[in-house]
Protein backbone atom coordinates (compact mmCIF):
# COMPACT_ATOMS: atom_id res chain seq x y z
CA UNK A 1 0.00 0.00 0.00
CA UNK A 2 2.72 2.40 1.03
CA UNK A 3 4.73 1.54 -2.08
CA UNK A 4 2.21 3.36 -4.50
CA UNK A 5 2.47 6.80 -3.24
CA UNK A 6 5.37 7.21 -5.54
CA UNK A 7 3.42 6.10 -8.57
CA UNK A 8 0.80 8.56 -8.07
CA UNK A 9 3.28 11.48 -7.80
CA UNK A 10 2.82 15.21 -8.64
CA UNK A 11 5.34 17.76 -9.74
CA UNK A 12 5.49 20.77 -7.30
CA UNK A 13 6.99 24.14 -7.62
CA UNK A 14 9.84 24.52 -5.12
CA UNK A 15 10.53 28.32 -3.59
CA UNK A 16 14.00 28.73 -3.89
CA UNK A 17 15.52 25.06 -5.16
CA UNK A 18 18.25 23.87 -3.81
CA UNK A 19 19.06 20.82 -1.76
CA UNK A 20 17.27 20.64 1.27
CA UNK A 21 19.02 21.32 4.69
CA UNK A 22 19.86 18.17 6.64
CA UNK A 23 19.07 19.21 10.20
CA UNK A 24 19.63 22.94 10.60
CA UNK A 25 20.87 24.52 14.07
CA UNK A 26 17.59 26.39 15.94
CA UNK A 27 18.01 28.93 17.90
CA UNK A 28 16.42 28.86 21.93
CA UNK A 29 14.57 31.91 20.92
CA UNK A 30 13.26 30.81 17.44
CA UNK A 31 11.85 27.67 19.03
CA UNK A 32 10.61 29.23 22.53
CA UNK A 33 8.57 31.84 20.20
CA UNK A 34 7.16 28.99 18.16
CA UNK A 35 5.88 27.12 21.61
CA UNK A 36 4.43 30.32 22.78
CA UNK A 37 3.16 30.53 19.05
CA UNK A 38 1.23 27.11 19.03
CA UNK A 39 0.14 27.76 23.10
CA UNK A 40 -1.33 31.01 21.82
CA UNK A 41 -3.62 29.26 19.10
CA UNK A 42 -5.04 26.99 21.30
CA UNK A 43 -5.96 29.33 23.28
CA UNK A 44 -7.45 31.55 20.58
CA UNK A 45 -9.55 28.75 19.68
CA UNK A 46 -11.19 27.57 23.25
CA UNK A 47 -11.86 31.58 23.66
CA UNK A 48 -14.01 31.57 20.40
CA UNK A 49 -15.71 28.45 21.83
CA UNK A 50 -16.51 30.39 25.16
CA UNK A 51 -19.66 31.64 24.22
CA UNK A 52 -21.05 28.02 23.20
CA UNK A 53 -19.67 26.34 25.86
CA UNK A 54 -21.68 28.84 28.47
CA UNK A 55 -25.03 27.28 27.05
CA UNK A 56 -27.33 24.52 28.40
CA UNK A 57 -26.37 21.10 29.30
CA UNK A 58 -24.12 19.05 26.83
CA UNK A 59 -21.99 15.61 26.03
CA UNK A 60 -19.09 14.96 23.66
CA UNK A 61 -17.85 11.95 22.27
CA UNK A 62 -14.28 10.97 21.71
CA UNK A 63 -13.21 9.51 18.24
CA UNK A 64 -11.78 5.89 18.45
CA UNK A 65 -9.41 4.33 16.09
CA UNK A 66 -8.45 0.49 16.65
CA UNK A 67 -8.81 -2.88 14.61
CA UNK A 68 -10.62 -5.63 15.28
CA UNK A 69 -11.47 -7.96 17.77
CA UNK A 70 -9.47 -5.75 20.26
CA UNK A 71 -11.67 -4.70 23.51
CA UNK A 72 -11.47 -0.83 24.18
CA UNK A 73 -13.24 1.94 25.68
CA UNK A 74 -16.32 4.52 24.32
CA UNK A 75 -15.36 7.32 25.98
CA UNK A 76 -18.16 10.15 26.44
CA UNK A 77 -18.07 13.68 28.89
CA UNK A 78 -21.39 15.33 30.30
CA UNK A 79 -21.25 19.08 31.30
CA UNK A 80 -22.63 22.31 31.37
CA UNK A 81 -20.70 24.94 29.86
CA UNK A 82 -17.36 24.39 31.03
CA UNK A 83 -17.94 22.12 34.06
CA UNK A 84 -18.34 18.43 34.14
CA UNK A 85 -21.84 17.27 35.00
CA UNK A 86 -21.90 13.91 37.18
CA UNK A 87 -24.19 11.13 37.45
CA UNK A 88 -25.75 11.43 33.80
CA UNK A 89 -27.25 8.61 32.39
CA UNK A 90 -26.06 7.85 28.99
CA UNK A 91 -26.62 5.02 25.88
CA UNK A 92 -24.20 4.33 23.32
CA UNK A 93 -25.17 3.61 19.66
CA UNK A 94 -23.05 2.13 17.27
CA UNK A 95 -24.61 3.18 13.71
CA UNK A 96 -28.28 2.15 14.31
CA UNK A 97 -27.40 -0.66 16.68
CA UNK A 98 -27.26 -0.15 20.84
CA UNK A 99 -24.44 -0.71 23.01
CA UNK A 100 -25.11 -0.37 25.78
CA UNK A 101 -25.64 1.93 28.81
CA UNK A 102 -23.41 4.40 31.11
CA UNK A 103 -23.46 6.67 34.35
CA UNK A 104 -20.99 9.07 34.17
CA UNK A 105 -19.05 9.83 37.15
CA UNK A 106 -17.91 12.81 39.17
CA UNK A 107 -16.07 14.25 36.34
CA UNK A 108 -18.44 14.05 33.40
CA UNK A 109 -16.68 11.05 32.03
CA UNK A 110 -18.37 7.56 31.05
CA UNK A 111 -17.10 4.40 29.72
CA UNK A 112 -18.18 1.18 28.23
CA UNK A 113 -16.32 -1.25 27.24
CA UNK A 114 -16.90 -2.57 23.49
CA UNK A 115 -15.35 -4.63 20.42
CA UNK A 116 -15.83 -4.25 17.05
CA UNK A 117 -16.09 -7.02 14.73
CA UNK A 118 -15.59 -5.71 11.61
CA UNK A 119 -13.69 -3.37 9.89
CA UNK A 120 -15.12 0.04 8.60
CA UNK A 121 -16.15 3.63 9.55
CA UNK A 122 -18.64 3.83 11.86
CA UNK A 123 -20.59 6.37 13.95
CA UNK A 124 -20.52 6.88 17.58
CA UNK A 125 -23.52 8.35 19.23
CA UNK A 126 -24.00 9.29 22.74
CA UNK A 127 -27.63 10.15 23.99
CA UNK A 128 -28.00 11.30 27.79
CA UNK A 129 -30.12 13.29 29.92
CA UNK A 130 -27.40 16.44 28.81
CA UNK A 131 -27.94 16.23 25.37
CA UNK A 132 -26.90 13.67 22.13
CA UNK A 133 -23.86 13.61 19.95
CA UNK A 134 -21.36 11.82 17.65
CA UNK A 135 -18.10 10.89 17.18
CA UNK A 136 -16.55 8.44 14.14
CA UNK A 137 -15.21 4.49 15.01
CA UNK A 138 -12.47 4.27 12.46
CA UNK A 139 -12.05 -0.03 12.64
CA UNK A 140 -8.92 -0.83 10.48
CA UNK A 141 -6.64 -3.70 8.68
CA UNK A 142 -3.46 -4.37 11.39
CA UNK A 143 -1.52 -4.01 8.13
CA UNK A 144 -2.87 -0.28 7.38
CA UNK A 145 0.10 1.74 7.62
CA UNK A 146 -1.07 4.65 9.45
CA UNK A 147 -0.04 8.31 9.65
CA UNK A 148 -0.50 10.46 12.74
CA UNK A 149 -0.68 13.95 12.21
CA UNK A 150 -0.58 16.62 14.88
CA UNK A 151 -3.46 19.37 14.26
CA UNK A 152 -1.27 22.29 16.73
CA UNK A 153 1.71 21.40 14.03
CA UNK A 154 -0.37 21.80 11.03
CA UNK A 155 -2.23 24.94 12.57
CA UNK A 156 1.21 26.05 12.51
CA UNK A 157 2.40 25.15 9.81
CA UNK A 158 -0.23 26.76 8.12
CA UNK A 159 -0.03 30.19 9.96
CA UNK A 160 3.94 30.24 8.75
CA UNK A 161 4.17 28.99 5.07
CA UNK A 162 0.96 30.41 3.66
CA UNK A 163 1.06 27.40 0.86
CA UNK A 164 -2.69 26.07 2.00
CA UNK A 165 -2.84 24.61 -2.17
CA UNK A 166 0.36 22.72 -1.59
CA UNK A 167 -0.66 21.04 1.78
CA UNK A 168 -4.15 20.32 0.33
CA UNK A 169 -2.92 18.55 -2.17
CA UNK A 170 0.35 16.81 -0.08
CA UNK A 171 -2.62 15.45 2.58
CA UNK A 172 -4.67 13.85 -0.01
CA UNK A 173 -1.84 12.15 -2.00
CA UNK A 174 -0.83 10.42 0.93
CA UNK A 175 -4.33 9.13 2.00
CA UNK A 176 -4.13 7.35 -0.53
CA UNK A 177 -1.62 5.36 0.11
CA UNK A 178 -1.98 5.56 3.56
CA UNK A 179 -4.42 6.05 7.09
CA UNK A 180 -4.60 9.46 8.20
CA UNK A 181 -5.44 10.01 11.74
CA UNK A 182 -5.23 13.42 13.84
CA UNK A 183 -3.90 14.19 17.41
CA UNK A 184 -5.38 17.14 19.26
CA UNK A 185 -4.36 18.96 22.05
CA UNK A 186 -5.73 22.12 24.10
CA UNK A 187 -7.03 23.13 20.30
CA UNK A 188 -9.95 20.45 21.32
CA UNK A 189 -11.78 18.55 18.98
CA UNK A 190 -14.69 21.02 17.54
CA UNK A 191 -11.59 23.55 16.39
CA UNK A 192 -9.62 20.41 15.19
CA UNK A 193 -12.18 19.45 12.96
CA UNK A 194 -12.66 23.26 11.78
CA UNK A 195 -9.36 23.49 11.08
CA UNK A 196 -9.06 20.16 8.70
CA UNK A 197 -12.64 20.92 7.17
CA UNK A 198 -11.21 24.89 6.15
CA UNK A 199 -7.60 23.58 4.72
CA UNK A 200 -9.64 20.80 2.85
CA UNK A 201 -7.22 18.04 4.74
CA UNK A 202 -8.75 14.01 4.66
CA UNK A 203 -11.69 13.54 7.05
CA UNK A 204 -10.50 11.24 9.75
CA UNK A 205 -10.53 10.35 13.28
CA UNK A 206 -9.37 13.22 15.45
CA UNK A 207 -8.32 11.60 18.56
CA UNK A 208 -7.65 13.65 21.70
CA UNK A 209 -4.35 13.32 23.60
CA UNK A 210 -1.12 13.36 22.04
CA UNK A 211 0.99 12.21 24.65
CA UNK A 212 2.82 8.29 24.98
CA UNK A 213 -0.18 6.97 26.61
CA UNK A 214 -1.85 7.48 23.66
CA UNK A 215 0.45 6.19 21.50
CA UNK A 216 0.60 3.06 23.76
CA UNK A 217 -3.12 2.71 23.94
CA UNK A 218 -3.03 2.56 19.48
CA UNK A 219 -0.41 -0.22 20.34
CA UNK A 220 -1.82 -2.20 22.40
CA UNK A 221 -5.44 -2.11 20.08
CA UNK A 222 -3.50 -3.58 17.07
CA UNK A 223 -2.85 -0.28 14.87
CA UNK A 224 0.21 -0.29 12.86
CA UNK A 225 1.87 3.36 13.39
CA UNK A 226 3.66 3.74 10.54
CA UNK A 227 4.34 7.25 10.82
CA UNK A 228 3.89 10.57 12.94
CA UNK A 229 4.15 14.23 11.79
CA UNK A 230 4.69 16.77 14.55
CA UNK A 231 6.23 19.06 17.17
CA UNK A 232 9.56 18.22 18.92
CA UNK A 233 6.94 17.32 21.68
CA UNK A 234 4.83 15.25 19.99
CA UNK A 235 7.25 13.03 18.18
CA UNK A 236 9.66 12.43 21.39
CA UNK A 237 6.51 11.33 22.96
CA UNK A 238 6.31 8.34 20.05
CA UNK A 239 9.93 7.61 20.42
CA UNK A 240 9.20 4.25 21.89
CA UNK A 241 6.42 3.54 19.77
CA UNK A 242 6.72 4.74 15.96
CA UNK A 243 10.25 4.79 14.33
CA UNK A 244 9.51 7.20 11.45
CA UNK A 245 9.26 10.28 13.08
CA UNK A 246 8.60 13.87 11.40
CA UNK A 247 9.03 17.37 12.19
CA UNK A 248 8.72 21.43 10.77
CA UNK A 249 11.13 22.29 13.21
CA UNK A 250 14.49 21.04 13.80
CA UNK A 251 15.10 18.89 16.87
CA UNK A 252 17.18 15.22 18.41
CA UNK A 253 13.65 12.88 17.70
CA UNK A 254 12.57 13.21 14.25
CA UNK A 255 13.66 13.92 10.78
CA UNK A 256 13.62 17.38 9.86
CA UNK A 257 11.61 18.42 7.05
CA UNK A 258 11.77 22.10 5.14
CA UNK A 259 8.62 22.07 4.04
CA UNK A 260 5.44 20.11 2.39
CA UNK A 261 7.24 18.89 -0.66
CA UNK A 262 10.22 17.71 1.50
CA UNK A 263 8.04 15.90 3.79
CA UNK A 264 6.42 13.87 0.53
CA UNK A 265 9.94 13.19 -0.78
CA UNK A 266 11.15 11.73 2.43
CA UNK A 267 7.57 9.20 2.55
CA UNK A 268 8.74 7.86 -0.78
CA UNK A 269 12.03 7.27 0.21
CA UNK A 270 11.23 5.47 3.38
CA UNK A 271 8.67 3.51 1.05
CA UNK A 272 11.54 2.90 -1.47
CA UNK A 273 13.49 1.19 1.25
CA UNK A 274 10.62 -1.13 1.90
Amino acid sequence: MAGNLKKHRFELNRPGGGPYAANPRVSLCGAALRSLTRTALSLLCLTALLPAAQAAAGVSVFDQVTTANKPFYLKLRTHRGLLAMGGVRGTFWIDAQKVGDVLTGADGYGFLQYTATTAGDFTITARTEAGQAEGRLMVIAPSAPTVLFEVEALAWRALVSQRDAVAQRVMQQMAESYTIVYLCGMIGKTAARELIRTKNFPESAVLVGKDRDQFARLERRGVRLYAVVGSPAVVSAAKKHCARRFSFEAQADARFVKNWEDLLDQFDQQAEQQ
